[in-house]
Parts: C-alpha cells; sequence; structure tokens
C-alpha cells in the first residue's frame, strides 16, 4: 500500500504561487543575466502529446516518468524527443516507472546509457553557469521502483550537497503539493527535513498527479511539473521559472 499520512505538519508555511501568461514563476530582472529554466514531470510515454506546448529556454528538468516501466523501445522514443528539444541543457531522472533504472529492481544499466541526449542524474549534480542542480529518484511508496525506508531515505538526503540551488526529486515532500485528496498526503517527512535544512532556491518534482503546480515556504519555491493528471490526459503546461546567474 501506498505510504500516506492524515495530514501535513502542522505549522509549515505553505503559500500558493500563481504561474503568470508564461506559465512562469517569476520574470526576468531587469540587471544580470539569466538562465530560462523549463521543468516537465510524469509524461508517462505520452511527450509527444505536449513537445508542441514545450518553450524554448535554457535548461530542460524532467522530473522522472517518462515511461510507463521503463523498457528499451518508451527509453529509445524518449531521448529521441529529447534530441528535437532545442534547450543547450537537458537534465533527467528517473521515476518510479523506471524499473531498470533502479539498481535494487530490475536493473538494466544499458538503458541509462540511451539517454544520449540528456544529463542523467542519480544522487549525483551538475553545475550550470555555477548554479548547482542536484537529483535524485527515492520515494516512501513501497510497490514502486526507488523505494527506500525511512532511514534509508534519510541517508540519501544527508547526500544533497549544503549549496545547492535547485534539486530534483521524482516525488514531493510531505505537505508541499503532495495531497491526493483533502488531508491524505503523499510527501516524504525525511526529504521535507533535508530541503529545510538546505533552503535550495527551487525545488522541483511531480509523481503526485493531482497537485500540478507551485507553492512556497518563504524560502524554497516547491514545484509539482507532473504533465499526466490522474486521468494520465496531458492537458498542462510545462512549468519555467528564471535564476539570474550567479556575480552577472
Amino acid at each position: 500500500m501506498t505510504q500516506k499520512w492524515s495530514r501535513a505538519p502542522k505549522g509549515k508555511v505553505t503559500i500558493p504561487v500563481q504561474l503568470n501568461y508564461e506559465n512562469a514563476l517569476n520574470t526576468i530582472e531587469e540587471d544580470g543575466e539569466h538562465l530560462k529554466f523549463v521543468v516537465i514531470s510524469d509524461t508517462h510515454c505520452k511527450m509527444e502529446e505536449i513537445m508542441a506546448r514545450i518553450p524554448d529556454g535554457d535548461v530542460l528538468i524532467h522530473c522522472g516518468d517518462f515511461t510507463n516501466s521503463g523498457g528499451e523501445a518508451p527509453v529509445k522514443e524518449f531521448n529521441e524527443q529529447l534530441q528535437r528539444l532545442p534547450h543547450r541543457w537537458k537534465i533527467v531522472i528517473a521515476g518510479n516507472h523506471e524499473r531498470g533504472f533502479d539498481p535494487r529492481d530490475k536493473y538494466r544499466p544499458e538503458l541509462i546509457e540511451l539517454l544520449t541526449e540528456a544529463t542523467y542524474l542519480f544522487d549525483s549534480s551538475i553545475q550550470i553557469n555555477g548554479l548547482k542542480i542536484y537529483g535524485s529518484p527515492w520515494i516512501p511508496t513501497p510497490e514502486y521502483a526507488f523505494y527506500l525506508s525511512p532511514d534509508e531515505r534519510k541517508s540519501k538526503w544527508a547526500q544533497i550537497p549544503a549549496d545547492v540551488d535547485i534539486l530534483i526529486t521524482h516525488g514531493p515532500p510531505l505537505g508541499y503539493l503532495d495531497a491526493r485528496a483533502k488531508d491524505q498526503h503523499y510527501g516524504d517527512e525525511q526529504l521535507l527535513e533535508a530541503v529545510e535544512q538546505r533552503d535550495p532556491k527551487f525545488h522541483v518534482f511531480g509523481h503526485i498527479h493531482e497537485c500540478y503546480g507551485a507553492m512556497t515556504n518563504g524560502r524554497t519555491i516547491f514545484v509539482n511539473a507532473a504533465q499526466c493528471d490522474r486521468s494520465m490526459q496531458t492537458g498542462r503546461l510545462p512549468i519555467v521559472f528564471y535564476i539570474r546567474i550567479p556575480a552577472s
């Protein structure tokens, strides 16, 4: 059974963030150079349906579940779709449906090698123009790939760099865009603790299809970019944000 909590932790600041005409969380500041990030998640072999809606940008991030089971054919198709997109940097993590990507499950490392059009992050980071981006797939959902116990997840989240600017996970932290119904939260308590200790500028994820959107605790902006809704329809837009390049 999927792990859930009856309610989000008390006393947490959860402020909705409105998306603008560009489906963006913010706008470019007047001074300095900026990177435009485009975030998607949970396309579930329906990437073709949203290709025309993916805006140009500097960095494309996919937060996992780009397939339904992680087989060779859908991974190849996804890689070909990435090749057709214009973004200079493309970053991908696996989700719970990419079973062949999980070293403890039906691991097929050759599938990862098929992702030639993106940087694949697995408990690892990349720096782009001075911005540190860290990606990790672990979830608190026992019946799927990348499940870990609370203690195991806490150990994994301890690896997140203290100076991370953008955190990519497949699932949400507890209490932030993680509810499938009123007072039924499926987020990761250990992940929330790690985020609050580091305060990244943005934390992007998917997994909970019902909670597309953005909110903030006043320090970090949380983004659920799931493209498929609960009925697996793809009518949503990718979510955009801008970050000023350090020292620009």
